[in-house]
């Protein structure tokens, strides 16, 4: 996957000069140190890895030019797989967060950066929104979801940038990121009874794919004899096959963080009766955005809890989302014990049809630290070789 410019990234870094001390531009990623390998297709040799996101800060006094930005995703037998950013794409991201931001949801990026000061509080100093490839002293730009999927498994990442100088000097900068496959030490059971949909898993169609806080996220429902998800009415959570079913702590832990006193606007989240499609969700898109304003935590998750688990010297720390107005069972400081119901399935915070969200990440903020891929031990599929898949309606 190359894409090359009027002159390619390969002959700009062969111009560019050698520099002296720190480069102008500073390249971070989030995560920071690692991403993790998903296997696209277990026991067939595909794997895929995705970059959350790429910022470029210029910390000289200097202006600094963006002339490309280069991806290689690299394997253990020297294979690689190379990617070249055009520039506008990365500019036109950087516009989209600086209007986010203006509009008061900049929490979207501090998400994306994987810190709830932004990235001001990643860079340590003063930081502001680049409007062109030309980056004064203190200005960014921002790429995310950069995705890869290889017949190896990929073992490391190189984010090269090439930039011009306020000499006119063509310049590179390296960043490299590792790649690594998750060893999970702590076991971990299923947080639901029976047999469940679950959707959102590591791919292409998880909407928490692309969000570093969530990238390995799991949303589970509950279907009816038909394969339907509700009985048809639609402005009250227990009309929703699994509301109320038992929500059980995945391994031994103690609480650390819990939101319970969420109740779900169903009206506001309802098409209503001669409202047409698009005026709809332009509504509810405006009133979950002013929610993520006051709070993203209850907007996103409704009644939370998370639970921290140390094992052999790894610590982790499970959540559990969009839980049933008033079926809390524990609070903050609480040990449990794996298996022990500590709420019940429903349909608080960002979620029109119930459902549970869970999660594991290394750090106790399920939206501000990196997430990781999990393991049940005691889950097996309904369906013997069966591929994943979705339930469509047909009309």
């Amino acid at each position: 996957m190359i894409r090359f410019f009027s002159l390619s990234l390969s002959a700009l870094a062969a111009l560019a000069m050698t520099a002296q001390g720190a480069h102008a531009l500073d390249i971070v990623t989030a995560p920071d140190k690692h991403v993790f390998v998903n296997d696209a297709n277990p026991g067939k040799g595909y794997y895929d890895v995705m970059i959350g996101t790429i910022l470029l800060r210029n910390d000289e006094a200097e202006a600094a030019t963006l002339k490309g930005l280069h991806i290689d995703v690299l394997g253990g037998e020297g294979e690689i797989i190379s990617k070249s950013l055009p520039v506008s794409d990365v500019v036109a991201k950087t516009r989209e967060f600086a209007g986010m931001t203006q509009q008061g949801l900049g929490v979207f990026l501090n998400s994306q950066v994987l810190n709830e000061g932004g990235p001001s509080a990643v860079f340590g100093d003063e930081t502001r929104f680049a409007g062109s490839p030309q980056l004064g002293s203190g200005d960014m730009l921002i790429a995310t979801a950069q995705y890869f999927a290889a017949d190896f498994a990929p073992r490391a990442i190189a984010i090269t940038a090439v930039y011009e100088d306020g000499a006119g000097r063509i310049n590179s900068v390296r960043h490299d990121l590792a790649v690594k496959r998750r060893e999970q030490k702590i076991d971990y059971i299923a947080p639901l009874d029976g047999a469940w949909l679950m959707r959102a898993f590591p791919n292409l169609f998880s909407h928490h794919r692309f969000i570093p806080s969530n990238e390995f996220a799991l949303d589970f429902f509950k279907t009816g004899p038909d394969g339907a998800l509700d009985r048809g009415e639609r402005l009250s959570g227990d009309d929703d096959y699994g509301y109320g079913e038992p929500v059980r702590a995945v391994a031994d832990g103690e609480v650390v963080f819990v939101i319970s006193g969420e109740t779900q606007n169903a009206d506001a989240l309802t098409r209503r009766e001669g409202e047409n499609v698009s005026d709809a969700q332009a509504r509810i898109t405006q009133y979950q955005f002013s929610r993520f304003i006051e709070d993203i935590r209850s907007a996103a998750a409704g009644n939370l809890v998370v639970i921290k688990h140390e094992q052999d010297g790894q610590t982790e720390y499970s959540s559990y989302g969009h839980l049933a107005s008033g079926s809390v069972k524990v609070k903050t400081g609480d040990r449990v014990r794996q298996g022990d119901v500590i709420a019940s399935v429903g349909n608080t915070g960002d979620s029109t049809l119930t459902h549970l969200h869970f999660q594991l990440n290394a750090g106790p903020d399920p939206f501000f630290s990196q997430s990781l891929p999990v393991t049940f031990s005691n889950a097996r599929p309904a369906y013997i070789g069966q591929d994943p898949g979705l339930f469509m309606q047909f009309e």
